[in-house]
């Protein structure tokens, strides 16, 4: 059978999962504070230094019909030392909250989307396989969330990584089996924004292929089914997953050619 090779798109590290909404988001606010903040700067700016030319010359005579209170009150307090005083303090306080809303942001939206993204999970599971008339049977899980995959599991602490993927097996699957470690891959993914996980592969037989495959655990698993290698790259449902099977069947029909 010719394989036919699949584009890995999963990244070392993956953005999370809202990231580009939240970012837009984000720009938009600021953007919206920044435009508010700039008319306050031009408001203060146009009312510290209207022009005279702006009004009638009777503007600030009570008796004159033009008479305006507001444009008075600017003219008579605007060249006084209190008022320039209050002028450059709100120009000097308008300035800060805008480095200090771009500065807030940027350590925002790095904390919040980079930083703890470095904090790991670790995984460990098997592509499970059998031989049945000359043809390999692949297992697969469809779990409770709806999603088809390969087996796999968080490790525990004090286990080794074979161990992990030893017990995993057997809670999701019933099956006692052999580990082959010759073959080991490992994939990164983010499932949620707070959290970054490697999943480790190998591969994996049952010790008694009569004994069928069932969730006896904690019910996780929905239903377990064997499939040749075409059926299980079309059930299976992340990109991630159908890239370690078609490496593990890569590595079975490789190592099938040399002992023949």
């Amino acid at each position: 059978m010719k394989l036919k090779p699949i584009r890995k798109r999963q990244a070392k590290y993956v953005i999370s999962r809202n990231f580009y909404s939240h970012l837009a988001f984000y720009i938009l606010f600021s953007l919206f504070i920044l435009a508010v903040l700039i008319f306050s700067i031009t408001s203060v700016s146009y009312l510290a230094g209207v022009p005279t030319s702006s009004f009638p010359l009777d503007a600030c005579d009570k008796a004159s019909e033009d008479f305006n209170y507001f444009y008075c009150l600017i003219i008579d307090a605007k060249d006084s030392p209190f008022f320039n005083s209050i002028f450059y303090f709100l120009l000097v306080l308008i300035i800060v909250a805008i480095l200090a809303l771009i500065i807030l942001n940027v350590i925002f939206i790095v904390n919040r989307f980079y930083f703890v993204r470095l904090v790991k999970e670790k995984s460990f599971g098997a592509v499970i396989y059998k031989i049945e008339n000359n043809k390999i049977f692949y297992l697969l899980l469809k779990m409770g969330y709806g999603h088809t995959s390969l087996c796999k599991g968080h490790q525990e602490e004090g286990e080794s990584d074979e161990e992990t993927a030893i017990r995993e097996i057997k809670e999701e699957t019933s099956l006692d089996v052999k580990l082959d470690t010759s073959f080991k891959i490992k994939i990164t993914y983010s499932p949620s924004e707070l959290s970054l996980k490697d999943v480790y592969f190998y591969l994996a037989t049952p010790i008694d292929t009569s004994v069928v495959p069932k969730d006896e655990h904690d019910n996780e698993v929905d239903s377990l089914e064997w499939c040749d290698f075409d059926e299980a790259m079309y059930k299976i449902t992340y990109d991630s997953d159908r890239n370690v099977l078609y490496k593990a069947h890569k590595h079975i029909l490789k190592n099938f050619s040399e002992k023949k």
